[in-house]
């Protein structure tokens, strides 16, 4: 049996499509931080330069005219916040991808439905190829994707207060979930290691040719 090598090419063609999507998603990050800081900082500039008359706005006013009161410490929350929604999405996406591709190499009918399979079910798919898919860091990441989803990121009950006092002890308790580029990062290297890990047993019972002798959807 020839084994997962993502440097030889022996990785499931889920692998590869997901990995096209990674690599797309960490430019993005990049790219849309430095656009994004280029631009305000254009934008202040500009109204900086701008000649004053009598009775004409301020400059922190023009300035707040110029980008309809998004400043950028709220435009770049929102930007971090859209990575790791789509790093858990695309992730999900591998997850469907590669059950189908299983399921293909072992004879069975693949029916794609209008929705995703539910994570309970997917845990039980992948159980069956030892594989443990809701590790703690992907438990993590996919609470705080669901925790942005849903409630935008807002500390609203004293449970959710409490944990944060507990995880970041001394610091100020603020309303919302910090987000920083490097823990976005960390956030998708961690969703990247796990598709790795996954992969190697996806990668064995499909063109590592093993085979499972009863496999249920």
């Amino acid at each position: 049996m020839s084994h997962w090598n993502e440097e030889q090419g022996r990785v499931s063609r889920a692998f590869d499509e997901w990995k096209l999507i990674d690599a797309d998603q960490r430019a993005f990050l990049r790219l849309g931080l430095e656009f994004s800081t280029r631009e305000y900082d254009r934008l202040w500039k500009e109204a900086a330069d701008e000649p004053y008359y009598d009775g004409g706005p301020e400059l922190p006013d023009a300035f707040e005219a110029k980008v309809a009161s998004l400043y950028q410490n709220d435009f770049v929350w929102m930007f971090l916040a859209a990575v790791i929604r789509d790093a858990v999405t695309s992730f999900e996406v591998y997850l469907e991808k590669a059950r189908e591709e299983v399921l293909a190499h072992h004879g069975q009918p693949i029916t794609v439905g209008e929705e995703t399979p539910y994570w309970a079910q997917q845990k039980r798919f992948f159980s069956q190829l030892g594989v443990e898919m809701e590790t703690d860091d992907v438990k993590e990441v996919r609470d705080l994707r669901n925790f942005l989803t849903h409630r935008r990121g807002e500390l609203r009950s004293e449970d959710q207060r409490e944990q944060f006092r507990t995880e970041h002890p001394g610091e100020f308790l603020p309303l919302a979930v910090d987000l920083t580029s490097e823990g976005v990062i960390d956030a998708v290297d961690k969703m990247a290691a796990a598709v790795r890990a996954i992969d190697t047993a996806v990668y064995d019972y499909t063109w590592g040719r093993a085979r499972l002798s009863s496999l249920r959807p």
